[in-house]
């Protein structure tokens, strides 16, 4: 199923969630917006909408530390020509080689993983906010696995509930941990093999049962 189907589905379960807990418009449209979200999150696991969406710019990385390794070897050069050898042009040589290098081996994965990393950074900053700081750790957890494999589990929907009911209690919205479930699991339910447009199936108790629902 494509992303924008997920998150649709997700939407409409985040509204039916959120109206359960407070029936104004407000919660709804919120509540909304969190289903949809979370509906994508599953996804995270593989190069679909989500992680595309959040994803630092692999082209613009690539480019920069190239720029970069490019810019010290022309200081060097230049340091040499004027100045003459000395023993730090061959460990700025070595920086300005290792950026470029570097750079050609960088993949859309690992640039998911270095996203995970500075959310987790940005929750340190923002005084210490742990629901933040999970999210992080779970965007850099699913950078590394499989598509279909723990996110799409009742393991990987219990680790976003733990996140959830800690962002509920500092953002301080009351539909935000039901609306956000429902729209994880819907995501899960959508993929479930007993629905015919699916060819591959739902590991629900992975790893101690990888059997595909």
């Amino acid at each position: 199923m494509k992303g924008s189907s997920h998150a649709a589905i997700g939407a409409a379960a985040g509204a039916i969630a959120g109206y359960q807990v407070q029936p104004d418009l407000y919660t709804v449209i919120v509540s909304s917006l969190v289903g949809g979200a979370s509906a994508l999150v599953p996804d995270l696991d593989t190069n679909g909408l989500a992680s595309n969406r959040i994803t630092i710019s692999k082209k613009f990385t690539q480019w920069l530390m190239q720029f970069v390794g490019i810019g010290i070897l022309v200081a060097i050069a230049y340091q040499f020509f004027t100045t003459g050898f000395t023993p730090s042009i061959i460990l700025y040589a070595g920086i300005g080689l290792l950026f470029f290098i570097v750079s050609r081996f960088i993949t859309q994965r690992r640039m998911l993983t270095l996203t995970g990393i500075m959310v987790m950074w940005l929750g340190i900053v923002m005084h210490q906010s742990t629901g933040i700081l999970l999210a992080g750790s779970y965007i850099v957890i699913a950078s590394f696995l499989p598509h279909r494999s723990y996110t799409h589990s009742l393991l990987g929907l219990a680790f976003y509930a733990f996140i959830l009911s800690h962002l509920q209690q500092e953002w301080a919205f009351e539909g935000l941990f039901v609306a956000g479930i429902a729209g994880y699991a819907s995501h899960l339910i959508a993929d479930m093999k007993l629905l015919p447009m699916n060819r591959r199936g739902v590991k629900w108790f992975a790893p101690l049962w990888n059997k595909e629902l």
